[in-house]
């Protein structure tokens, strides 16, 4: 089970590497659907994200987030994220899954951080996409280990200030769909 978890984990990061590679220079101000966030912003915090995770999984515990995400991806955007995901894989490469580490939740194993962390890449490799107006199919296998979760948060999510509030799926919506409606975003 844990290899799975850090495959899914490395796919859903490789998604997001796709999507940035083809993001044109001119779009990185375009406003992303997690106003007031551009797309370059969306990216700095993935970034920071990352550092985040590595911070977790290495024993260095949690860390606030950045002050300011579009300062992560600054004016190289794609050699921002190309160099944030070289250091997340060597950590990736070289922590024991089953290994305990701290959180704000207490200590928890780096499948399970990885497991929730899975969220973000997934969720705002559709926000890069969607903001640069490009298309995503997100992996289907990373989207329905993380949906039953999402859907059980209710408005936890939304009360966080980081997610809008869910928006009710089309009754014939895809996993995808319905992972981007639990999460609020709508298109």
């Amino acid at each position: 089970m844990t290899a799975i978890v850090l495959d899914r984990y490395r796919r859903a990061l490789n998604e997001v590497d796709n999507i940035v590679a083809r993001v044109e220079d001119d779009r990185w101000d375009f406003m992303s659907p997690c106003p007031p966030w551009t797309a370059r912003a969306v990216l700095g915090h993935l970034i920071d994200g990352q550092q985040q995770v590595a911070a977790l999984l290495t024993g260095q515990g949690p860390r606030p987030p950045h002050a300011d995400p579009d300062a992560l991806a600054d004016t190289a955007p794609a050699a921002a994220w190309q160099a944030a995901h070289r250091d997340i894989e060597r950590v990736l490469a070289k922590v024991d899954p089953t290994a305990q580490q701290a959180t704000p939740m207490g200590p928890r194993s780096v499948a399970d951080i990885l497991s929730l962390a899975l969220i973000e890449p997934l969720v705002h490799a559709w926000d890069l996409a969607h903001a640069t107006r490009h298309t995503v199919d997100l992996d289907l296998e990373a989207v329905s280990a993380v949906l039953d979760g999402v859907r059980a948060l209710g408005g936890q999510l939304a009360a966080t200030g980081m997610y809008a509030p869910a928006v009710p799926p089309p009754a014939d919506a895809s996993l995808q769909d319905q992972l981007l409606a639990a999460t609020g975003r709508q298109h």
